[in-house]
Formats: C-alpha cells, structure tokens, sequence
C-alpha cells in the first residue's frame, strides 16, 4: 500500500495562506497533515515563486536543452536545488543532482536522454538459416553434407549434456538421507 497522500491545490493553498498569514507555523502545519516539514517549505517556496501556478508540476521526461539551462542556472545562480527546482517547477530536486553529476563528467552529452525498459536480449533474435544459393549441384551437396555434420555433432552434445545432468541428479539422491516419516 502506497503510504503517499496526494494532496489537493486547494490544501496546499489553504495550507501557505494560513503560514504567510500567521496563524500557523510550518512546523505546525506539517503535524496536523501529518506530512514532513520540509513538504509544507516547498509548497511556500513553489508558492513564493509562481503562485497557485507553483502547485502544477512538470512530470515527465525533459529534453536535453532544458535539462542544460537547468543546470547552468543552478551552477551560476549558486541556488539550492530546493531553491532550482522550485524555479523550474521540477517536483523532486535529486533529479537535478543526476543531471549535476552526468553534466560534470560527460558534460552535454551525458543529459540526453537514456532509451527507457529492459535490453533486448541478444538470444531473442533468431539467426536466420542460410539458404543454399549455389547453382552447382555439387556444391550444394557438398554445403548439406557440413551441415548434417555440424547438426550431428550438436544433436551429440546435448545427449552428453543430458546423461551428465541426469548422472549428478542420482548423485545427490543418493548422497541425501531418506527423510523420516515422522512417526
């Protein structure tokens, strides 16, 4: 179960305008919610910066070039990354850690985008059979003749391969103790 609460623009807004007014402290705030402090500073600070606008995030992936003035902005500014995400109305700020680290060791580069999901595996590609184009008869019997031989010899391995499974199977039965009834 999901432990996360989604909270409403409305009570993030009803929740600042209570801080900026005084009647509560954030501190204050964040225990009636039952969330953690540092939550109810950045909706003041998204707040702070754009208004009730602050609360709608960007979600999702971003290009290169804006992950680039990002984190220009954020080396020249020598802003928070509470501060920078805030600013660019990114929901969470270690995303701009990442993009930190991968601009100072590939630079540019390193902020394009990675293809998303699992790897292709090199077994899921079949190999195509290759197809005997030879005109000469004689060829032609000469490539099926390598072919039966290279198909008998793996048809032998796996019949070896097999028997040895099969041998370290009756191995390790008899190498167990036989279980007792429990009588």
């Amino acid at each position: 179960m999901d432990k996360r609460v989604k909270y409403t623009i409305k009570q993030k807004h009803s929740v600042v305008r209570r801080i900026l007014s005084g009647q509560q402290s954030i501190g204050g705030v964040a225990r009636d919610l039952g969330c953690h402090k540092s939550t109810v500073q950045q909706w003041l600070m998204h707040y702070q910066q754009h208004g009730v606008s602050g609360f709608k995030f960007r979600n999702g992936r971003y290009d290169r070039r804006f992950k680039l003035g990002v984190v220009r902005y954020y080396l020249q500014k020598g802003l928070s990354l509470d501060q920078t995400a805030s600013y660019f109305k990114i929901p969470n700020a270690s995303v701009i850690v990442q993009w930190v680290k991968n601009y100072e060791r590939w630079g540019a580069a390193g902020l394009t985008n990675k293809p998303r999901g699992r790897k292709r595996s090199i077994m899921a590609k079949k190999p195509r059979k290759k197809e005997i184009t030879s005109s000469d008869p004689a060829q032609k019997l000469v490539e099926l003749q390598k072919e039966l031989d290279y198909l008998r010899a793996e048809n032998a391995f796996l019949k070896k391969f097999n028997a040895l499974v099969q041998q370290e199977e009756a191995a390790k039965a008899q190498a167990r103790p036989p279980k007792s009834s429990g009588n």
